[in-house]
């Protein structure tokens, strides 16, 4: 029978007989790794690059009189886009994992596909409409990459639902813009105002999409206390009826009035809608002590919203666009004169106190 002071003897004389780890040598063998696995990525490019040169050769000397010049290129750059896409994914280290290599797959990706749609699909289009192409496509782009990088973590999915729907809808927002009238004319015929009633209702479904996964933390906290009760609730749902009024009056009601007084009844909405806003916040901000000077300004502030839209309903369809722009911006200076001479008056005053009692 072996001792235990046998067999502990025994470990340590194994454990001293083992090569000690030698740090520069694993330093030199790590290089000497990286320096082989780069040389072969710089032959796998080299060698990608001359097999897209023989394709183009290959295509232009067998296949290309089959198809036009736009095509041709379009093809040509849509194989350096391929080999682009590959290099990519070989040099990106692997350490960084899949998701940089996916989204620079997806950006050249979406190169070749404006390569493709400029060459080949534009000339069916109208300016604007293929600006508003190229911008969706560059939206759809950037909703892939969130989607794809967003942490999954915490409150992730309400992030990916609001950032999700503020994306989709800026995508519908730049289609619709160029092919309203494609819509009026094939599918559905609509005039301007109904054009705007279907901005808004899209912009309204938007908002309730980005709203609704944070709906139970609607709160203002101060000194730690929640002070504030159902208001910003009850703001944003007032808000949101706001819009749907607007995209009501816009659908069935505004083609009977000028534009200018379309203009006037935005204006009165939005006062009765800033009226309620105040007067539902005015209570809290009394019980905060609320200096004057604020509602002061919110007050004059409605007044010139006010008046804005008794010009625009009244008065406004017997001058041009460019008086009434005048007339807008003379306006506006006088409001705000109004409002830096108040504060203006009130900094005298302060400073003439007298400091020494």
């Amino acid at each position: 029978m072996t001792s235990i002071d046998d067999n502990e003897s025994d470990r340590k004389s194994a454990h001293d007989s083992e090569a000690p780890f030698d740090i520069e040598a694993e330093i030199k063998k790590k290089r000497r790794s990286h320096r082989r696995k780069s040389t072969a990525k710089g032959y796998v490019t080299g060698t990608s690059f001359f097999v897209w040169i023989a394709f183009t050769i290959l295509w232009l000397f067998f296949r290309a009189s089959e198809h036009s010049v736009f095509e041709n290129i379009a093809i040509v750059f849509i194989a350096l886009l391929i080999l682009g896409a590959l290099n990519v994914v070989l040099w990106i280290p692997s350490v960084e994992g899949k998701k940089p290599k996916a989204s620079a797959v997806s950006g050249i990706a979406w190169i070749g596909f404006l390569i493709v749609w400029i060459l080949i699909f534009a000339r069916w289009f109208g300016f604007y409409e293929n600006i508003g192409i190229a911008i969706a496509s560059l939206l759809v782009l950037g909703l892939m990459n969130m989607l794809l990088w967003m942490p999954g973590h915490g409150d992730s999915g309400g992030a990916r639902i609001s950032s999700s729907a503020g994306l989709i809808w800026m995508i519908f927002f730049v289609l619709w813009l160029p092919f309203a009238n494609n819509f009026s004319q094939t599918i559905y015929p609509i005039n301007f105002y109904q054009s705007v009633a279907i901005i808004l209702a899209s912009l309204l479904l938007m908002l309730i999409a980005v709203v609704s996964p944070w709906r139970n933390k609607m709160q203002i906290s101060i000194d730690g206390k929640v002070s504030v009760g159902g208001r910003p609730k009850a703001t944003i749902g007032i808000f949101f009826l706001w819009i749907l009024v607007l995209v009501i009056w816009m659908w069935f009601i505004a083609t009977d009035y000028t534009g200018y007084q379309n203009v006037a009844a935005v204006l009165i909405s939005f006062a009765l809608f800033f009226g309620i806003i105040a007067g539902m916040w005015y209570t809290w901000a009394r019980t905060r002590d609320e200096g004057q000077e604020s509602w002061f300004s919110i007050g004059l502030v409605f007044a010139w919203v006010l008046i804005l839209a008794l010009w625009f309903w009244f008065f406004a369809d017997d001058f041009d666009i460019y008086q009434n722009i005048a007339i807008f911006i003379v306006s506006l200076i006088s409001m705000a004169a109004i409002g830096g001479l108040t504060q203006w008056m009130k900094i005298r005053d302060f400073e003439s106190m007298d400091w020494e009692d």
